[in-house]
């Protein structure tokens, strides 16, 4: 080490500050000293999964778009379903007349494909439309036609086919198909006989110039509908009549129609047609968009006038000339989607008890009438928690327990307080825990059963933690106060308390008072949930503000918004308020950001994080989008100079999810699966590697409290003295898991991040950047345990041990699919269970039931 070649080796690595400590150390011979701290050094920041972290799994309501009753009674299911009850299905089921699960029904459907029509033909044989996972809506969408038996066998199938929008049956047993997409300027409508070969007597060339929606039959007639205005280069808007070989019925016309927009239809018993909203019909000479009936020629029934109007892909209901619709009603105070009942001629039907549904419940709305009961989907207000419920035919309710139709939920996000880990989520259950959108859990993974939300009272858009007692939470139309068990402490009626018309984000302080916005203002409510305060943020009338959000520092308050011009211009706006809503003049951007800020994080240092869409800020470029700033705003420029020498993720526009920080180190995460990690004066932390078990990330979660410096409520100080105490420090994180084997997707991810700063432990250097990530259902375990494995290993023996390190069990895995462990000769306990491969051991803990 004396020569300059190894002089020169040092200066590749470290600064000149820590060349001139090595040539001292080099003087007085402590080369083993500067090798322990180097080794030191690099060990405190050695990124692992701690694998004695449980995965929980989250389990929502199943996606159900087909409710059919069969012949002999059973009802069958379709949509997105994995599991009923703990019963692992295939999206298409069949229950018996009790609900339980007929097991003599197997759909094997191998890709996973969603259930999106099911029809019946006469020998008892069921039409199948199915199609990839499809989230967005894109074009060119995989369908797949299947043709089963009524033991759910696979006939046949057609497989060859893009953006099949709806299929339907004819008295002969033919299938009618449609096609189209929106976005594509075309349409198709083919017809097959009953085998699934293409039926060469109809018209399959007839063209359409845009999506064809739906299709549906009456006696010889056929009535396609959809987003076109031409066919067969003929003139006719969004419905057709055809004849049965598929030529177009010239009798029928509906004028202008729907003008290109999407609508439902639905035919009535006497060959009247019914359409959902979106249909334009001219009354004088005044265009409404709600439900409208035609005659059977087209033309407006007059007889039939309505104030309410369904989604295109809803299903309309029909029983003794009642009309069974879901709608939006406003009542004033909100306005809520609601399953409803209309009388013949349009007019709401006062008698039926009007049922809520859920947030989304427009959504593929589905119902039908079976053994006198409706049976409907999208309905965890006030029916059934799995989302699918019974009521008698006024819309009562009727209890239904065994209705358990599930797929996977998902973590969203969390907080981490006096060692429990909150999650909030898309989830009815967490593992065996039915809570609705946020849940508890302990260090090690482990559900805490004593907090339960038990009612669905919206989706959950943000909770804050007070203290070991008590927790905030809001929705869509609720502000809530929580005891530790998930009761209702507190119902705030802040619509008719303050100027409010949502909550997008709120902070309680200190003094009980609760900081609020909708993102059109910002307000004061006292500890009642009462307006205090306006914080005046524009006084121009020549802009309105958007898209406020905030952020506490030392009792003050950053203000981040948009400013818009009726010319259509916008200027981003960053100011500080103190709490008496005056403005702190204190606080200069300078000219600040050429485009807006997203996300404003204040350090426990008091300075700011400001990332955004912005590429300069204060006239000076910034590549990466992120600033750091004083506590009063001065662009701190060491730190934006060091931050341009090097990319944040993978691209060059930027949209930071999670800007974390733990221990005086940023972790930044856009969503992917990458995380920086970056130190306080913007220098890239090089050996920080994210241990590749997470495909995208929505949120990193430290565990650890971090300094209070927002004049927010104090926290217990119980976790602060146990950190404390420990050398290691953690972040959760969460997010999803592409295609695992096992159907669940949403994970959370407890990381070692390595020794904290300060100690310099001699641990070996430990960079993880591949893990089997193995994958064990159901949590707890109960009879059987699953394995799977979401990245390439390959396993050669599974073990299982006790609690006290003795092996319980072992054998030899020849395949890693469908692994399964017989646990039932296990007692109820802990375990742990140890995947031997090629490149390792893998040590899960479990939980056994």
């Amino acid at each position: 080490m004396k020569s300059k070649k190894n002089a020169n080796y040092f200066k590749i690595i470290f600064t000149q500050k820590q060349i001139n400590l090595i040539h001292a150390l080099r003087m007085k011979k402590l080369y083993s000293l500067l090798l322990l701290t180097f080794i030191g050094l690099l060990s405190s920041y050695g990124q692992t999964v701690d694998d004695t972290f449980v995965q929980p799994i989250a389990y929502k309501a199943a996606k159900i778009t087909q409710i059919k009753e069969l012949p002999d009674g059973k009802i069958l299911l379709g949509g997105d379903i994995a599991f009923y009850g703990n019963s692992p299905v295939n999206n298409l089921i069949i229950l018996n007349a009790d609900y339980t699960l007929d097991n003599s029904f197997l759909f094997t459907n191998p890709n996973n494909l969603k259930i999106k029509k099911v029809e019946l033909q006469s020998n008892g044989n069921i039409i199948v439309l199915a199609n990839v996972d499809n989230p967005w809506g894109s074009a060119g969408e995989q369908s797949t036609i299947f043709q089963l038996n009524s033991n759910g066998e696979v006939i046949t199938s057609i497989t060859s086919l893009i953006d099949v929008s709806s299929i339907t049956i004819q008295a002969d047993d033919k299938i009618l198909v449609s096609l189209g997409h929106w976005a594509v300027d075309s349409g198709n409508l083919y017809r097959y006989n009953n085998d699934l070969t293409l039926d060469n007597s109809f018209n399959n060339n007839i063209t359409f110039d845009k999506k064809v929606s739906d299709v549906k039959v009456f006696g010889n007639s056929i009535y396609v509908s959809g987003m076109f205005s031409v066919v067969d280069g003929i003139t006719r808007n969004s419905i057709i009549k055809l004849n049965n070989e598929g030529s177009i019925d010239s009798s029928f016309d509906v004028g202008v129609g729907a003008n290109g927009r999407d609508f439902s239809l639905t035919i009535q018993d006497d060959g009247k047609l019914l359409v959902g909203g979106n249909f334009l019909k001219m009354v004088d000479n005044t265009p409404t968009y709600n439900m409208a009936r035609l005659n059977p020629d087209g033309s407006f029934d007059t007889s039939f006038s309505c104030q309410y109007y369904n989604y295109a892909n809803s299903v309309v209901g029909i029983k003794d000339s009642f009309l069974y619709i879901d709608t939006v009603v406003n009542d004033g105070v909100s306005a809520n989607n609601y399953l409803v009942r209309l009388n013949s001629d349009g007019s709401l039907d006062e008698g039926f008890n009007k049922i809520k549904l859920n947030e989304f419940g427009f959504d593929n709305f589905v119902l039908n009438f079976i053994d006198n009961k409706i049976l409907y989907n999208n309905s965890e207000y006030t029916g059934n928690r799995y989302g699918l419920s019974t009521s008698d035919l006024n819309g009562n309710n009727i209890d239904s327990p065994n209705l358990k139709p599930n797929r996977a939920g998902s973590f969203e996000t969390g907080g981490y307080f006096n060692g429990k880990l909150i999650v909030k989520g898309d989830f009815i259950k967490i593992n065996d825990v039915e809570t609705f959108g946020i849940g508890m859990l302990d260090e090690t993974g482990t559900v805490d059963e004593s907090f339960v939300f038990k009612n669905y009272l919206g989706d959950i858009r943000q909770f804050q933690i007070i203290d070991n007692s008590t927790i905030f939470v809001s929705t869509k139309d609720l502000f809530l106060k929580l005891d530790n068990q998930g009761n209702i402490a507190k119902n705030f009626n802040y619509k008719a308390d303050s100027q409010l018309l949502r909550i997008e984000q709120f902070k309680v302080l200190e003094s009980g008072k609760i900081l609020i916005t909708d993102q059109w203002g910002l307000f004061l409510l006292n500890e009642n949930g009462i307006q205090e305060s306006v914080y005046t943020i524009n006084s121009n009338p020549d802009y309105w503000v958007t898209g406020i959000s905030f952020a506490m520092q030392d009792g003050k308050i950053l203000c981040n918004s948009i400013l818009n011009s009726f010319t259509g211009s916008y200027t981003p706006k960053l100011i500080r308020f103190n709490l008496d809503t005056s403005i702190d003049t204190s606080f200069n951007l300078g000219q600040g950001p050429n485009e807006g800020i997203a996300k404003i994080v204040v350090l426990n240092s008091g300075e700011i994080i400001a990332a955004g869409w912005f590429t300069a800020f204060n006239g000076i470029s910034i590549p990466n989008q992120i600033v750091k700033l004083s506590a009063n705003g001065a662009m701190d420029l060491q730190f934006n100079e060091n931050l341009s020498t090097y990319q944040i993720g993978y691209g060059q526009s930027h949209d930071y999810k999670k800007i974390e920080e733990i221990d005086s180190v940023l972790y930044i995460t856009e969503g992917d699966s990458r995380v920086t990690a970056i130190n306080l004066d913007g220098t890239l932390v090089n050996n920080f590697a994210m241990p590749v078990t997470i495909d995208q990330i929505n949120d990193l979660v430290a565990s650890e409290e971090p300094a209070d410096n927002s004049g927010a409520s104090k926290k217990s100080k119980s976790q602060s003295d146990s950190n404390t105490n420990s050398d290691t420090k953690y972040m959760y994180a969460f997010g999803t898991v592409k295609n695992p084997s096992n159907g669940v997707s949403s994970v959370i991810t407890k990381v070692n991040l390595g020794k904290k700063s300060g100690n310099l432990g001699l641990d070996p250097i430990i960079v993880e950047k591949s893990i089997s990530n193995v994958q064990i259902f159901p949590v707890p375990v109960q009879e059987k345990m699953s394995l799977s494995f979401s990245n390439a290993v390959a396993p050669t023996k599974v073990a299982v041990y006790s609690s006290n390190g003795k092996e319980l069990y072992s054998a030899k895995i020849q395949s890693a699919d469908n692994i399964d462990v017989d646990m039932s000769r296990f007692t109820s306990g802990v375990y742990f269970i140890k995947v031997f491969s090629y490149s390792g051991v893998t040590t899960k803990k479990i939980i056994k039931k």
